[in-house]
């Protein structure tokens, strides 16, 4: 169909169903309004669809919609490197749980892990600190699916994960490796207080304990590091061993608080907390490193989520030197084990901070993209 001006045009009632079709300049009502007659589509554009004229300067100019001045977008201003500065990332909406759940579950697992190792040793004086790892193991994991539980906002959730095993899903394989932590936790310690021995001895029950612990203690940087957050992303293979040396430092202060001051307890409880410290701040070093290389790394240098992450450094270099540290007693375990408590609690709320703030800066975003990260 030509229309006057020698364009081919699509007549009305196939655009519209229902209306009446009249000739090119006449005026035709179709479900019950008025559709006035408009010239045919400009050169260009696609046959029967007319094109949006643009505004016109001048009284009396046509618009094809109708858009206040001033809510007009400003082409020269807009931003070229980001879609109007808008975050393209969802924030996780995440409470305070997760990042608690985060310290509780991986210093259980640090826990059942080392607890294993002792069972291989058979050294009979560190039979009691065998005892205290299993109770240490098992209420970390208590409280690890009780944070889970609450941020999930009802046992239900939980339960239902369990229904299937998807081995691609991290949540999901997260969600049996703290019920098979907890399972096998509670039978070696079950089994350690029913024996009367004098010496570790391993177990099937602790060594498949150790095993789900060493995963507990590490696949929470796997579930970050899955995601589409650039820092986390960005950071994804330095996750894992951050958060198995995080968990095992944590670990190593609460065994400070808690274990002799001398004995063979007390010097494998001072190496392996002086050690996981060590490990921690170059594993730390590590993530910061991989997060200056693909360009994300704002949020550890500046905003809130900085401040926690310098002061969970800082906290920990403290706690090393006073693990270290020759003479003091009582007194110096005392303050090692508080200093890495607070360094390992403050290291997991750095950096579920610093993924908000990733995901809300849509230029970390783009420029991470743009980079084939």
């Amino acid at each position: 169909m030509t229309c006057t001006h020698g364009r081919e045009c699509v007549p009305r009632a196939r655009r519209f169903p229902g209306a009446a079709a009249a000739r090119h300049g006449d005026t035709v009502r179709a479900r019950g309004q008025d559709l006035h007659s408009r010239k045919c589509p400009g050169a260009g554009s696609r046959p029967g669809i007319p094109l949006a004229r643009a505004p016109e300067s001048g009284a009396g100019s046509a618009v094809a919609w109708p858009v206040p001045a001033e809510a007009r977008p400003a082409l020269d201003a807009a931003p070229s490197e980001t879609y109007y500065d808008l975050p393209v990332v969802k924030v996780a909406p995440w409470r305070w749980y997760v990042p608690a759940y985060f310290y509780a579950g991986g210093v259980a697992g640090a826990a059942a892990s080392l607890a294993g190792a002792v069972q291989l040793s058979r050294d009979r004086r560190l039979h009691g600190l065998e005892r205290t790892l299993h109770w240490l193991a098992m209420l970390g994991e208590a409280l690890g699916g009780a944070l889970l539980i609450a941020d999930l906002g009802r046992p239900a959730r939980f339960h239902h994960m369990l229904r299937v095993l998807r081995p691609s899903s991290p949540m999901n394989l997260g969600t049996w490796i703290l019920s098979a932590a907890g399972m096998t936790g509670g039978l070696a310690l079950l089994g350690n207080l029913r024996t009367d021995r004098t010496r570790p001895r391993a177990t099937v029950a602790g060594i498949a304990s150790a095993l789900a612990g060493t995963m507990l203690s590490t696949y929470t940087g796997v579930l970050i590091g899955n995601t589409a957050v650039p820092v986390w992303h960005a950071t994804r293979h330095r996750l894992p061993p951050w958060f198995a040396a995080s968990s095992a430092a944590g670990l190593g202060a609460l065994l400070e608080l808690a274990a002799p001051v001398a004995g063979a307890e007390a010097r494998v409880v001072r190496a392996y907390a002086a050690v996981a410290q060590a490990a921690e701040l170059a594993a730390a070093c590590g993530v910061e490193h991989a997060a200056e290389r693909a360009g994300v790394a704002s949020p550890l240098h500046a905003g809130r989520a900085a401040r926690l992450w310098r002061a969970s450094r800082w906290l920990g270099a403290a706690s090393l030197v006073a693990t270290l540290w020759p003479w003091g007693g009582r007194t110096r375990a005392a303050i090692a084990g508080a200093l890495g408590t607070a360094a390992a609690v403050l290291s997991r709320f750095a950096i579920i901070d610093a993924g908000r703030h990733s995901a809300a800066d849509p230029r970390a975003t783009f420029a991470w993209q743009r980079a084939g990260g």
